[in-house]
């Protein structure tokens, strides 16, 4: 079976998942390969992330160097002529993958609308392309790219030509601008900002977090230090700004990529609370499609990743089919799990181990006026993790509706949905946004949801398969379910006795839905 394997192919594979797979690139960019030395052109580890430990994400070239094609290539049309899929390479080598291909509602790419040459060099850094609820990439969008700007005295590639404050007369700073840095999701990121600007006598530090991190961490810490607990994957922005003794200062932006390893599933939503005023608990299920299991995995059961099998220190959870099955098995050591934040990692630290998959955090109640990450309070997006996953399961993802803390009550109309997101990675790569704006939004009515557990509403909401991709390594996709028009009752229509309903964009929500088969509704994706 295929695994991330040591950090050169993890770190070819991390950036092939982010969809930085190219047909040509332009000669060897700093810290590459040579043109002759063959394999894969690797730069950057981008798993496991020591706190304060930079990283510089650059791109990579997985499928070897080719000549650059006219078009981008897609697969065959469907049968009402729409467009095929792609194949995830820039066959046309113009920074974007697939983005005249069909593409699937909430997909996430990598891209970069710079010059080519640029791509990955100094500050430069790729942006993200979203695929819309109608299957297509979202025009020439690349949001969050970082392009080539003019050269600052800031010891930085600004201008991301491989060479630092080149074409500065008179520049002559100790300061030493990062062009990134790597965090992990849930563990408090560490950074001295005197390896910024040794000359500086204080600092001063902000935050800026992704579109959707609610709420965002407030960075603490004293003499030049920085900490800031990153809640979720995603791509941060820091700035510092250091004072000299004689009253000047200088500030640095840069980016802080928050990333993990493996299959990561996140669930947020924006009805978070329960202490000091209402809110909802919602909980993550990752459960199995597995061809080696004889029967199919139920809802609520140990083959269900969820609280009450999954959390921390874990033990019930049954990812293989019997004892010789290791495609599951935990951790030697509690290392990957045991900085969580309280009191999930100190029971994963007493347990001395990992279990793979495993809920890394429960949020039940939290306060959302709470900013720091390290309070118990913080209202963290509830996660879980498979360390290595195997090719040969899909992973299928729920939410339920678990409790309402309130919101029914309060007498704000406003409350009285909750809308729950997924995000997706894959070696630690975000891949998909599922229920997000791109593929409409999914909203679940406290009213709808009157008892606990598996007897409120559970959202069937998306597949994650891991495979061989065009470049011969393994990357994942991920599918959004949706049924058939018509094929289950409407959810606005569903009375005491439905007990699967679908809303108007065709998802499916199943209520009663312990010991129910996961895939009874819905089949397995391919």
């Amino acid at each position: 079976m295929p695994r991330y394997g040591p950090p050169v192919l993890r770190n070819a594979l991390a950036l092939l998942l982010l969809g930085t797979a190219q047909a040509c690139s332009g000669g060897a960019r700093p810290g590459s390969l040579p043109p002759d030395a063959g394999g894969v052109d690797v730069v950057a580890d981008l798993g496991g992330f020591d706190s304060g430990r930079r990283v510089d994400v650059v791109p990579v070239d997985p499928c070897g160097r080719g000549p650059c094609g006219p078009v981008e290539l897609c697969g065959a049309a469907t049968a009402d002529g729409g467009l095929g899929p792609g194949n995830g390479v820039d066959d046309n080598c113009d920074g974007r993958v697939d983005e005249n291909c069909a593409c699937t509602p909430g997909e996430m790419r990598a891209c970069f609308d710079g010059a080519a040459d640029r791509r990955g060099v100094g500050a430069c850094r790729d942006g993200v392309a979203r695929c819309t609820e109608l299957a297509a990439w979202i025009g020439n969008e690349c949001s969050g790219a970082v392009l080539p700007t003019a050269e600052v005295c800031n010891g930085r590639d600004d201008d991301c030509n491989g060479a630092i404050d080149d074409g500065l007369d008179g520049c002559a700073t100790t300061l030493r601008c990062p062009a990134s840095e790597g965090a992990t999701p849930l563990l408090e990121f560490t950074l001295d900002g005197r390896s910024i600007d040794p000359a500086a006598r204080s600092f001063t530090w902000s935050v800026r977090c992704p579109d959707g991190v609610v709420p965002c961490p407030v960075p603490t810490g004293s003499d030049g230090q920085l900490h800031v607990t990153v809640p979720r994957a995603g791509t941060y922005g820091v700035t510092m700004v250091s004072t000299h003794a004689d009253g000047t200062s200088s500030s640095c932006s840069f980016p802080l990529y928050a990333q993990g390893l493996g299959l990561r599933v996140e669930l947020d939503w924006d009805r978070k609370g329960g202490v000091g005023g209402p809110g909802a608990d919602m909980d993550l299920h990752v459960a199995l499609i597995d061809r080696h299991r004889a029967g199919s995995t139920a809802w609520f059961t140990p083959g269900d990743c969820y609280f009450q099998t999954c959390r921390a220190p874990g033990g019930t959870v049954q990812g293989g089919v019997n004892a010789q099955d290791t495609r599951f098995a935990p951790s030697a050591t509690a290392a990957a799990c045991q900085d969580f934040p309280a009191p999930n990692g100190d029971v994963w630290r007493a347990s001395g181990r990992c279990w793979n998959p495993r809920l890394d955090v429960d949020d039940i109640v939290c306060d959302p006026s709470v900013r720091d990450g390290r309070d118990t309070r913080f209202c963290f997006p509830e996660n879980e993790t498979v360390d290595d996953p195997p090719d040969d399961a899909t992973f299928r993802v729920g939410v339920n509706f678990y409790e309402d803390h309130g919101l029914c009550a309060d007498g704000d109309a406003a409350d009285d949905v909750v809308h729950p997101v997924l995000t997706v990675s894959c070696g630690g790569i975000i891949r998909a946004n599922v229920g997000s704006v791109d593929d409409g939004l999914v909203g679940m009515r406290c009213a709808d949801n009157p008892t606990r557990g598996s007897e409120n509403w559970t959202w069937i909401a998306a597949d994650v398969r891991f495979s061989s991709n065009a470049c011969g390594l393994r990357d994942c996709k991920v599918t959004p379910l949706f049924s058939t028009p018509g094929r289950f009752t409407q959810c606005s229509r569903a009375d005491a006795n439905a007990d699967v309903c679908q809303d108007a964009a065709g998802r499916v929500f199943v209520r009663n839905s312990g010991g129910r088969a996961v895939d009874v509704e819905l089949a397995e994706s391919p």
